[in-house]
């Protein structure tokens, strides 16, 4: 298993697909115009919440990397759901933003005019640019200084 295996495939695409197709009685609340925002949203974490509770439960280990996924995506998935699912405004821009630079990094990484598959050296330097503008992107998006992400990078990388 991979860090693409894990972050990129397991917990983003694998999201963002179920995201796509929400269950039908998740939809029925939130396109109910009768009922307010804040009781759809209140309904849609309760619904993801005990999903995940429930697969949680099912789990053989409850000490294994799943578990603990699924104990931090108790508290992370409603949220990103509501981005996803909710009402138009910053929340829901933001994470649509989101999915766009990581399904654009996921094809660039795949692409041989943005990464070399030569060999293992030159792909993994091709990534890993790719990766940082990506971040970079994001970080300006979100209105972070790119001066102070480079100055993380560097004392990173001089550790």
């Amino acid at each position: 298993m991979s860090f693409f295996d894990i972050v990129i495939d397991f917990i983003f695409l694998d999201s963002f697909e179920d995201l796509d197709s929400p269950p039908s009685s998740v939809m029925t609340i939130i396109q109910n115009r009768w009922l307010s925002d804040s009781f759809k949203e209140t309904a849609l974490n309760t619904a993801v919440w005990s999903v995940l509770k429930a697969k949680r439960r099912r789990l053989k280990s409850s000490n294994g990397f799943i578990s603990h996924f699924y104990a931090i995506s108790e508290h992370v998935s409603p949220l990103l759901a509501w981005g996803f699912l909710g009402p138009p405004g910053k929340l829901k821009r933001l994470c649509a933003y989101f999915k766009e630079q990581v399904l654009g990094f996921v094809r660039d990484i795949f692409n041989s005019e943005k990464a070399r598959y030569t060999n293992v050296g030159q792909l993994a330097d091709d990534i890993m640019l790719l990766a940082r503008q990506r971040n970079e992107l994001i970080s300006q998006h979100l209105g972070l200084s790119g001066h102070r992400r480079r100055e993380s990078y560097t004392s990173v990388g001089s550790i």
